[in-house]
C-alpha cells in the first residue's frame, strides 16, 4: 500500500469513529442469486431515491430498484447489469434523463478491519436497458500538484449532481471532483483554493476537502463538506463558504451530510451536524431563503439523512422519524407508523434514510425508506402500502416458514421476523424455545382474511422472554402453528 494511502486511511479511522452513523445504513453486498426478477425489490435499506414523475429509482446495499406503477411491480438491477461493484450509494438524473448511480462494497484491510470502498459509477440513457461503467476515480501515485488519493478504500461516492453536462461527485477519500466528458476523466476541485489534501495533520483545512453532499440549483453549485457549505455561481471557478463561525445567522454545524433545493419556494435545505471543533455547534436542519446569506435552524437534535418535496410541503428523513412541514418549517409533525392497510405488514424502526414523491396523475405518492423497507402513501400517511424484500414461503422450493435475520442481534436489528403465508383468517401462534427446549416466549398474531393475493405474512419478536428480559446469546428453536400446520425452525441470537 502506498504510504500516503495508508496515512489517509489511518487518519480517517478517527473521523469514521466520530461520525460513523452516516456511513453505513446497510452493508454493500451482493444479493441472493435469484434476484433481478420483476415484482421483487433488492434489499430493504433504501439509502437513496430519485424520481421523474411516476418513475421511482431506489438504491439499496443489494442493488438498484425501479418501479413505474406505485410499487405493484419492480425491475431490479445488480452489479451484473450496471457493472459497478455491489450496492448503490447515490442516484441522480441529468437534465436529459440520463441516470447515474454510484456503488460501494465492503473490503477488509490487514490491521484495519472492514472498510468501505468505492465500486465506481455507472450511467444509463435508456432507464437501465444498457449501462456504461466508470471505475472509481483515483489519482496517479506521481501526482505533484496535490496529495493524491491512490486507493478506492474509503473513497466511495456519496452524492452526484450535474451542471449542464458536467458531473460533480463527492467522496471522503477523493474529495470533490468534476467531469465534463461523462466520467472519462476527473478533475479535483477544492473550494478553499488550497491544494487537495485529506490527510489530517498535513493540511489545516483537511476537513473542508472531505466532501459529502453536492447539489445544483439555478446554475449554482453547492457543496457540503466536513467543514461547512461552499457555493459557486460560476461553474466552480470561485467559491463562497458558509460555516457556523463566519455568519451572524449561521448553519447549525459544519458537518453537512445532505443538501436539497425546494424549487417551489426557492429554499436551500441542509442537514448540518456538529463537527466536534466548536461546542456551540449542534445537529439540526439549516434553511436559507436568501441564497445562503442567513440560515434558520430547526428540528434541533435530529440527524437528517435526506429531503423530499411536494410543492410547498417538505419531507425530512431523520433518525427519529419522517417529519413533514407545510409551512416552511414553522411547524412539524411526524408521519404515523407504517403498516400496510391490507396485510398489516409493518415497517420497523424509526430511522429513515430516504424519501421521494412521485406524480401519478390524479395524486402524489410519498415514499419513505428505512432499514426495514419502503412505505408509500397517497393520503399523507393515513393509509400505507408496504414494499419489502423477502422470499415468499409459497414457492415450490421455499420453506413453509423461516426466521430472519439470523444471526439476530436485538440491539442492532430490534426485531427478528418469522415469515409464513396464510389462506384464511385465523390465529397464528409461534412458540420459542432455547437449546434445552425450555419454553422462552409465545407470539400470537391474528391474521385477517387475505385479499388481492396478499397471502404473505410475518410476525416479529424482540428477543425477550415472557417476563421481558433479553434472552442470552445462543441457538433457539421456534414452533409455528399456521392453520393447524406445525413448522419447526432454528435461529441464532447474538447479544
Amino acid at each position: 500500500m502506498h504510504i500516503q494511502t495508508r496515512i489517509f486511511i489511518i487518519s480517517m479511522l478517527f473521523f469514521v469513529t466520530v461520525h460513523g452513523q452516516i456511513f453505513r445504513p446497510g452493508s454493500y453486498q451482493l444479493g441472493p442469486t435469484d434476484e433481478g426478477s420483476a415484482n421483487r425489490q433488492l434489499g430493504n435499506a433504501m439509502v437513496d431515491m430519485v424520481n421523474r414523475d411516476f418513475l421511482l429509482f431506489a438504491g439499496s446495499g443489494f442493488g438498484l430498484n425501479r418501479t413505474s406503477d406505485g410499487g405493484s411491480t419492480w425491475t431490479a438491477f445488480t452489479s451484473r447489469d450496471y457493472g459497478g461493484k455491489n450496492g448503490v450509494t447515490a442516484i441522480a438524473f441529468m437534465d436529459d434523463s440520463t441516470l447515474w448511480i454510484s456503488t460501494a462494497f465492503d473490503t477488509t484491510i490487514r490491521d484495519l478491519g472492514s472498510l468501505d470502498a468505492g465500486g465506481g459509477l455507472s450511467y444509463t440513457t435508456n432507464l437501465g436497458r444498457t449501462w456504461t461503467y466508470i471505475p472509481q476515480p483515483v489519482d496517479r501515485i506521481d501526482e505533484k500538484e496535490y496529495s493524491p488519493t491512490t486507493t478506492i478504500v474509503q473513497n466511495l461516492t456519496f452524492d452526484i449532481a450535474f451542471l449542464d453536462s458536467t458531473a460533480w461527485i463527492t467522496s471522503w477519500g477523493g474529495g470533490l471532483r468534476r467531469s465534463s466528458d461523462m466520467g472519462q476523466t476527473w478533475e479535483v476541485v477544492t473550494t478553499d483554493g488550497k491544494p487537495f489534501d485529506v490527510n489530517a495533520g498535513t493540511n489545516l483545512g483537511w476537513r473542508n476537502h472531505l466532501a459529502f453532499s453536492v447539489m445544483v440549483e439555478n446554475g449554482n453549485i453547492w457543496v457540503g463538506t466536513a467543514d461547512g457549505i461552499s457555493k459557486s455561481q460560476d461553474g466552480g471557478e470561485s467559491w463562497r463558504r458558509f460555516t457556523h463561525q463566519n455568519q451572524e445567522i449561521p448553519i447549525s454545524g459544519n458537518f453537512v451530510v445532505a443538501l436539497a433545493h425546494q424549487a417551489y419556494t426557492n429554499t436551500i435545505w441542509a442537514a448540518t451536524i456538529e463537527a466536534d471543533t466548536d461546542t456551540s455547534e449542534l445537529r439540526a436542519i439549516s434553511k436559507s431563503e436568501n441564497g445562503g446569506e442567513s440560515w434558520e435552524t430547526m428540528l434541533k437534535g435530529n440527524f437528517t439523512h435526506n429531503f423530499a418535496f411536494d410543492d410547498s410541503v417538505v419531507y425530512v428523513a431523520t433518525d427519529l422519524g419522517m417529519y413533514v412541514s407545510n409551512d416552511g418549517g414553522e411547524n412539524w409533525f411526524i408521519l404515523p407508523e407504517i403498516r400496510d392497510y391490507i396485510s398489516g405488514e409493518e415497517i420497523l424502526g424509526v430511522e429513515y434514510f430516504s424519501a421521494a414523491v412521485t406524480n401519478e396523475g390524479a395524486f402524489k405518492r410519498l415514499w419513505a425508506g428505512n432499514e426495514d423497507g419502503l412505505g408509500s402513501t397517497i393520503d399523507n400517511g393515513n393509509t400505507w402500502k408496504v414494499h419489502r424484500s423477502f422470499r415468499s414461503t409459497r414457492g415450490e422450493d421455499a420453506p413453509d416458514a423461516y426466521a430472519y435475520p439470523s444471526p439476530f442481534s436485538p440491539s442492532r436489528h430490534g426485531y427478528i421476523r418469522f415469515q409464513y403465508d396464510i389462506t384464511r383468517a385465523g390465529e397464528v401462534v409461534i412458540d420459542i424455545y432455547d437449546f434445552s427446549i425450555d419454553h422462552v416466549s409465545t407470539i400470537r398474531e391474528y391474521e385477517s382474511e387475505p385479499t388481492d393475493g396478499t397471502n404473505d405474512r410475518s410476525a416479529k419478536w424482540d428477543g425477550k422472554n415472557n417476563v421481558g428480559i433479553l434472552v442470552a446469546t445462543g441457538v433457539y428453536f421456534f414452533r409455528l402453528n399456521v392453520e393447524g400446520k406445525i413448522t419447526w425452525g432454528k435461529l441464532v441470537v447474538i447479544n
